[in-house]
This record gives structure tokens, C-alpha cells and sequence, in this order.
């Protein structure tokens, strides 16, 4: 988890449950004490239970899935501002030609210098306050990223694929390629060329290790449930059924919305709400 989040405490393997805390939303909640490496005690009983938790809060979420820097160049582009700086995608010209001087062949496959090659961002400038977003755009320093050791020379048809997160470079893993998505017809070496895996031969770990990063962060944080039931949709479902408005009356229990996925999880809050006002009215009356 570090490499995903390198500001947050290391991970702890923890016994744990998945509680409900709202309409099609879970949380994971630990259980027990975190294990060690050696620990050989079986897990206490009760271990991956679902819980439901309408009552309660959720835990904070560590992590979002986030967009290829593809997918952020499209936006900015369809959606200008006057603070990205869509200009610092342009190589400086001492910049590229410190990357020609020192790149010859592609630094991904070791293609000789007679295939069409051309020079690449690892971690493009443009997007570097993403690596600590809070301070934003305007305040970020953008420097440290406009440097050769934050490019490399790359063969033609690999560009658009690296820069879509669609493989990264693991260099604590003797630098393997690491495929995310279908790359269609281009093949791609199991490693990056010997040759090639080092600072005076190509880009700098510290680029290389971000650009792999956010490779996680954009393929493998995929299979939320919102994904397919985002809060409009819910909500959307709610209204219809009249659970929003008080001029709109219930919808009956025959209707077939209630059988859906989201209407059995409108009904059951229904029910529970009920349940509490009835616990709630007893409680008033002793």
C-alpha cells in the first residue's frame, strides 16, 4: 500500500468485516489486532461477516481511483482553465536534447535508433501538483519535473499507451513491465533492457516510481460499487418511488421498482427507519 500512498502509515494485515453504512455503500472495519508476518493463530470467529450499520458512520476512505494522464489532458483540453499548465506538456530544447544526447535506442524495449522514436514525459510536469494536491495548481512547484531525468526516448506507438497508465515500470522489480490494459497489438518486454535500467541510461527512479504509482491508482482501484450505482442514479430511483417529496405519495408495495437492486435497498431502509421510530417512540413513552 505504501507505493500507492506513500504519506500514509505501512499496512497492517487485520481480521476484518465490511459493514453497510448507507444505500449501496460499505466500508471495510478491522476486527482484531493486526497479525504479524509469523503469526499462525486462526482468525477470531466473526472474520469477513457482513455487517449492517445504517446508524453508524463510515471509515474514511484512504484512497480514489484516479483518471490517466490521458484522460486529464482530454478534460483540460475540452474544459480550458487558466490555471493548468497544458504548456509544460512542451519539451524545454535543452531538456530534449539532453534526452537525444543521452537515448538512443527506445528506454521501454531497446528498439535501435532506425524505428521512429520520439521523446516522452515519465511523470508529465503538467500534472505534478496531483502528487500533492492540496496546496493546488497555482502553488505547486513545477521545476523539479521540467529535467531529462523525467523523460526518456520512446518508440512511437508505445506514447499514447504509457501516458493512458495503461503499463508501468516496477523498478524495485528489477524493472519489470507491468501491463494494466490491452495494449491491442503492441508487444512489450517482460523488463526493461539492462542497458537501460539506470540513472546515467535513462530517467530517474523517483519519476519512474511516480509514473508506476499512479498506474495503481488509476487500474487497480476499479470494481466500486458506485461505479454502476452513483448517488444521482440512486436518488433518481428514490424520487420515482416517491421516498424524496412529501406531496408525492409512496409508491405501492406491488410496484416492481421495489424488486430492483437499488429498490430492495430503498425498502430496507424504509423498514429500519420505521423500526427506529417505533424504538425511538417507546423509549418516549417509558
Amino acid at each position: 500500500m505504501c507505493i500507492m500512498a506513500p504519506s500514509m502509515p505501512d499496512a497492517e494485515l487485520r481480521p476484518a468485516a465490511v459493514r453497510k453504512f448507507d444505500v449501496l455503500r460499505y466500508t471495510v472495519v478491522p476486527r482484531a489486532d493486526a497479525l504479524t508476518a509469523l503469526d499462525t493463530s486462526p482468525l477470531p470467529s466473526g472474520v469477513g461477516d457482513y455487517e449492517r450499520d445504517f446508524f453508524g458512520y463510515a471509515e474514511p476512505v484512504a484512497l480514489d481511483r484516479e483518471a490517466s494522464f490521458e484522460r486529464y489532458l482530454q478534460l483540460s483540453k475540452k474544459h480550458p482553465d487558466s490555471i493548468t499548465r497544458l504548456d509544460l506538456y512542451m519539451f524545454p530544447p535543452s531538456v530534449e536534447q539532453s534526452v537525444r544526447l543521452r537515448d538512443n535506442v527506445c528506454f521501454i524495449t531497446g528498439t535501435p535508433p532506425d524505428t521512429e522514436l520520439d521523446p516522452s514525459w515519465i511523470f508529465p510536469p503538467t500534472w505534478a501538483h496531483l502528487l500533492d494536491p492540496w496546496p493546488g495548481p497555482e502553488a505547486c512547484d513545477y521545476e523539479p519535473f521540467l529535467t531529462a531525468s523525467n523523460a526518456c526516448m520512446m518508440r512511437s506507438d508505445l506514447l499514447s499507451l504509457f501516458h493512458a497508465n495503461a503499463f508501468g515500470i516496477d523498478i524495485d522489480d528489477d524493472y519489470r513491465v507491468i501491463v494494466f490494459r490491452d495494449t491491442g497489438s503492441v508487444t512489450l518486454p517482460s523488463h526493461v533492457p539492462k542497458s537501460q535500467n539506470s540513472a546515467s541510461a535513462g530517467p530517474g527512479e523517483r519519476f519512474l516510481r511516480e509514473h508506476f504509482r499512479w498506474c495503481l491508482l488509476v487500474n487497480t482501484l476499479e470494481g466500486d460499487i458506485t461505479e454502476d450505482y452513483d448517488s444521482n442514479r440512486v436518488v433518481r430511483v428514490m424520487e420515482g418511488l416517491g421516498m424524496c417529496r412529501g406531496d408525492i405519495p409512496l409508491a405501492p408495495i406491488d410496484d416492481e421498482r421495489w424488486d430492483s437492486l437499488i429498490g430492495k435497498e430503498l425498502w430496507e431502509v424504509l423498514i429500519l427507519d420505521a423500526f427506529r421510530d417505533a424504538v425511538n417512540a417507546i423509549e418516549d413513552d417509558s
